[in-house]
């Protein structure tokens, strides 16, 4: 890695929309200073934090991209940072980073900077869309391969259009990148999906890891990950195994509570799982529940809820903030 390249990137455990942005955020920025990304003195480099998933695998190979090397710590250089914005989620070293730039669609987090910076916070579904509209205002042309990309992370980040955090401007950005590059984006959408759902040759705690974020109310700690899949069946099956590790993983993480949504993107539901002392208690309250589907106490049925950003987060901070002194 070239210590004089700005890195564009993602946050830890990256999903589909932190590397395909990363990735066309780099080609837009090396276009706008007149470069092309092959180019031996490109100034914009993405990189990721952590391993990408196999739905991030499959929409690379699909279009034939490589993927970004890794970054363990971005002290001294200087960041981009993409579908993020704070300090909890980023790449390590970011406190001793020079941040240049931002681009968004996450609530306001904890990066500080020196001076002012351009920084795009818009309230949309995808940050690939936020980059989709930039392309166009820039009236820079969209390669296939790019625009594929983007179209994917669209695609992932609004469950084709289902999650409640889906704009007009996403739909309207997922479909004209999908005629760019070229691709029927239902057919498309459902093998993506497919791919993200394989977790052959991972163990449970790569599984765990795949979508999981912590974070922080006073001297609470609590995290709250994602599981998709399209097969009920596979989707209970799973159920069973990260029930167990998460009730193993809490005796010696440190965190208060451990949450998983798993989500049947067909069927648009979320069994959501609640391990640690009161999470079921919370969880019962944040989400207003009157009629328990399940006997056991670590997991309740959320119908029509899919996005974690939107349908699970606010409900439970605003839980947490009232417990967290009694918790």
């Amino acid at each position: 890695m070239s210590e004089d390249k700005i890195v564009v990137i993602g946050h830890k455990n990256p999903d589909t929309d932190s590397i395909c942005s990363a990735i066309a955020y780099a080609y837009l920025k090396n276009c706008e200073s007149g470069l092309e990304p092959c180019e031996e003195d490109y100034k914009y480099e993405a990189y990721k934090v952590g391993t990408i998933s196999p739905e991030t695998i499959f929409a690379l190979d699909y279009f034939q991209v490589g993927e970004p090397n890794n970054l363990e710590n971005a002290k001294g250089r200087m960041v981009v940072q993409v579908d993020h914005n704070g300090y909890e989620q980023a790449v390590d070293g970011l406190q001793d980073a020079i941040v240049v730039e931002i681009v968004d669609h996450h609530k306001i987090g904890t990066t500080i900077t020196n001076e002012p910076i351009f920084f795009l916070n818009r309230k949309v579904g995808c940050t690939a869309t936020l980059i989709y509209e930039m392309f166009l205002e820039k009236e820079i042309s969209i390669p296939i391969t790019i625009a594929g990309l983007m179209c994917s992370a669209i695609i992932s980040d609004t469950l084709l259009f289902r999650s409640p955090t889906c704009t007009d401007r996403d739909k309207i950005a997922g479909l004209n990148l999908a005629d760019i590059a070229g691709i029927n984006v239902d057919e498309y959408a459902m093998a993506m999906f497919r791919a993200g759902s394989d977790f052959n040759g991972k163990n449970i705690e790569e599984i765990f890891s795949t979508d999981y974020k912590t974070f922080n109310i006073g001297n609470l700690e609590y995290g709250v990950g994602q599981i998709s899949c399209v097969d009920k069946e596979e989707l209970e099956t799973l159920t069973v195994k990260l029930l167990a590790y998460m009730k193993e993983r809490i005796k010696n993480s440190g965190e208060n509570m451990i949450f998983m949504m798993m989500t049947n993107i067909i069927d648009e539901y979320s069994d959501f799982l609640c391990i640690g002392k009161n999470a079921y208690e919370v969880s019962i309250e944040a989400f207003n529940i009157d009629e328990v589907l399940y006997d056991s106490k670590d997991r309740i049925y959320l119908k029509g809820v899919l996005s974690r950003k939107k349908q699970i987060i606010p409900q439970l901070t605003s839980v947490l903030r009232k417990r967290a002194m009694t918790l």
